[in-house]
């Protein structure tokens, strides 16, 4: 998108997120002409950089923004890609996967070839994908299978975590890929466990959809991966399941906010367990910061005692977090601790 444009989406988003209360559908119409497709994927980027960082109440405010435009903005899918055939579809597809192959999964050699030709990350893409992995397995052993599943989800990864086209479409297709690894995969296995935690996060930052359903299938999709990633089987594995439970649960929609907050405090408290200061430095440091945001809004219990166990969370991510290692953290979790 145009830097200007760009500019222009990051400063309505900021008047909209510090405007009072009821003023924001005058805001919306004020600037009717920035509200795209673009609009909304910036939306989303910023809301889960938020989330990352602890600021839960802005990431909430804009996805249920992005539910609301969703109603009234156009949203197609950004199919550009007249002239081209499925088997345009199909040899970028195969170029994909054979440079994926030969990649050592850096996806530098990736980004280049999904941003030339972006036209094609469409609903259509989708759709070939699923002929091209069938033609390609066909006949094979299940050695060979595994390993083209394999190829499918690397790429499929890349493609999720790609900045390039529209955003929207590329979590789509990240989705429906995600989906085919997960039928050839054997269920129960770890391989199977792994998918289903890459499909849920593609659910968490979903644009298209509803907001609550999307964070629901998330949830369970994490709950069923730890049937596998159990804590005695695959203890580290448990431990990112806990720490992604519980982050999906802060964002939770549906059910009582103080019971998902409480949720949210319980399975950060267990993915401790696993994420040591010792061994995990920083993944606990920002657990420490997450528990600290979690009982900063936390309903239940005393306000007091919560305030108190928000601060020392708070104080116990700026061990690691300091000043000279961690600058923007420090400055996050000071203006944390003045307003507790």
């Amino acid at each position: 998108m145009e830097e200007n444009r760009a500019q222009a989406y990051l400063e309505l988003i900021h008047t909209l997120l510090n405007c009072p209360s009821g003023e924001e559908p005058q805001i919306l119409e004020d600037n009717s002409e920035l509200l795209d497709v673009e609009f909304l994927e910036t939306c989303e980027l910023v809301a889960e950089k938020m989330a990352q960082q602890g600021g839960q109440n802005g990431a909430n405010f804009l996805r249920s923004l992005i539910s609301q435009l969703l109603q009234l903005i156009d949203i197609n899918d950004g199919d550009n890609s007249a002239g081209e055939n499925a088997q345009d579809y199909a040899n970028f597809i195969l170029e994909l996967l054979q440079a994926e192959d030969g990649s050592n999964s850096n996806p530098d050699v990736i980004y280049p070839m999904l941003a030339e030709r972006k036209h094609l990350l469409n609903a259509r893409f989708s759709e070939i994908l699923e002929q091209v992995l069938q033609r390609l397995i066909a006949g094979e052993n299940a050695q060979t299978i595994d390993s083209i599943i394999s190829l499918v989800e690397d790429l499929t990864i890349n493609i999720s975590n790609f900045a390039g086209g529209n955003r929207a479409n590329n979590i789509e297709i990240a989705i429906a890929a995600y989906q085919l690894v997960l039928n050839n995969r054997q269920p129960g296995s770890e391989k199977f466990a792994q998918t289903q935690n890459n499909l849920a996060a593609a659910y968490i930052t979903r644009i298209k959809g509803s907001r609550a359903e999307n964070v629901e299938m998330a949830i369970a999709l994490y709950g069923a991966a730890l049937t596998v990633y159990t804590l005695e089987a695959f203890p580290e594995d448990w431990g990112m399941a806990q720490n992604n439970l519980a982050a999906a649960y802060a964002n939770r929609i549906n059910g009582s906010r103080a019971e998902n907050i409480d949720r949210a405090i319980a399975f950060f408290e267990a993915a401790l367990t696993v994420r040591t200061p010792e061994q995990f430095p920083e993944d606990w440091a920002m657990i420490q910061y997450n528990l600290g945001n979690a009982h900063n809004d936390r309903i239940n219990g005393s306000r007091a005692e919560n305030l108190e166990k928000a601060r020392s969370f708070y104080e116990a991510a700026l061990t690691v977090y300091t000043r000279e290692d961690f600058p923007e953290y420090w400055a996050m979790i000071q203006k944390k601790l003045a307003n507790a």
